[in-house]
This record gives C-alpha cells, structure tokens and sequence, in this order.
C-alpha cells in the first residue's frame, strides 16, 4: 500500500525535531511506557497483554507502545467501527467486539457521539446524557468475563498486563475475576491520590486489588498500575 506524505516525512520530522533521548507515548499520561519499563524490569521484553475498553487502537491506548515493542494480545472493543479500526491497524492482535463483565452473557451498550463515554454503565450513561445533552445509541452486546477471554486467548496462561478503561463498569467485570491466572500489571481507570477522601468506586477498586495482594505501584492523573504482590522484582 503507497504511504501517505505524512507517513513519508513523519521518520524524518520526529528525527529532526524530537529532542535528544525523547520516547514516544500513546497513552493519556505515560501509562503505556510506565508499563513497558516495569514489565522489562521483571524480564518481559515482548508483553502479551489484554485491552478491556480499548477505543482507538493509537491514540489515548495504553497498549499500543506494547505492540510496537513486538508484544500482542487481546483488545476487547464494542464499538464495531473502532473493533475494525483496530484489526485494521493492529493485525498481530485479536479484536474481539463485545465488552468485557463479571459473567458470561449479553448487557445493554449505550453508544455516545462521543464514543470515549459510550458505557455498559446505565447510571455513567445518564450522568452523560445530562450533562451533554446527547442521547445514546441503545444496542445490546456479547458480554465476555475475563476468565473466559484468558481460556480462549492465551491457553489458559496469564497476559502481562490487563489495561481496563470500562466508563465505570470496571469494578463489575474485575469482580468476576477468578484471579487464578494473575497478570503482572493491572492498569485501570482510576484516582487513588488520597485513602481517606477517596470517590467510593476508586475505593472499591483499590479494596478489591488489595484483597487479591496486588499493590498500587503508580499512580497517574487517570490511572492507577497495580502489581502482583507475589512478584519478587529481578
């Protein structure tokens, strides 16, 4: 396929202009190459990760850095333009157009114009819908838990990292999780900045890492990377 000018000039303009050492991010805040640098620490150049609410398969994705660093994975999309979009762009990884819950079966998606605040949440889609005006696109998906995606996707092994950006259906779908096959890294959606005045879904996210002994390791102005607090670092 001929490349487009930009694709042409674009080696040559990020050689020219980017500053010396500069890496490249994909993510909202670094999440991306904060995650690429804990996994090398524990030995994983090629990370083999799972993407719950993956939207753009570029832009404002935490696994993309992944894929072009020679991982591969699974990203979970419901929107079927951006699920095309993907397998288009990202060809090594599996795209599977559903959305990710505790237990296996099929939920209400309500799709936004604005599809970073399309949500299987009723109760996100109302807020948006209130303070946007915008209505949403009312259709029902295939809903896929965790444990299930982990069987069918990586012969029953665990994926590095898990990334789950679910417009507050989060705490849902890791509540399902058997946590038998323990990711490494967990990037989640989410502010954990201070315990004791904490919004109560951010607290029942980090209740529920604990529980499982995995440790808030970074915290960003969006996410929170918890790891495996079984892990002995290298």
């Amino acid at each position: 396929m001929k490349k487009s000018f930009i694709q042409r000039i674009w080696p040559f303009i990020k050689a020219r202009y980017a500053p010396r050492g500069a890496r490249q991010t994909f993510s909202t805040c670094g999440e991306d190459l904060i995650m690429f640098d804990m996994l090398a620490e524990l030995g994983v150049k090629k990370p083999v990760y799972i993407d719950i609410g993956a939207h753009h398969p570029v832009f404002g994705n935490n696994t993309y850095l992944l894929y072009r660093k020679g991982g591969h994975g699974v990203l979970v999309e419901p929107n079927p333009d951006l699920c095309r979009e993907i397998q288009k762009k990202r060809p090594r990884d599996i795209c599977l157009n559903a959305g990710a819950g505790r237990v296996d079966g099929e939920a209400t998606f309500y799709a936004f114009e604005r599809n970073t605040r399309s949500t299987f949440s009723k109760e996100q889609a109302e807020d948006w819908e209130r303070q946007s005006g915008q209505k949403p696109t009312i259709t029902k998906s295939e809903i896929i838990s965790l444990d299930l995606i982990i069987k069918n996707n990586f012969s029953n092994l665990a994926p590095d990292a898990i990334s789950i950006d679910a417009e507050g259906y989060d705490v849902e779908i890791l509540s399902g999780f058997s946590w038998s096959k323990r990711p490494k890294l967990i990037c989640i959606e989410s502010v954990v900045h201070n315990l004791n005045n904490a919004d109560p879904r951010d607290m029942a996210i980090y209740d529920l890492f604990e529980k499982n002994s995995y440790k808030l390791a970074v915290q960003t102005r969006n996410n929170s990377i918890f790891i495996d607090g079984r892990i002995v670092r290298k």
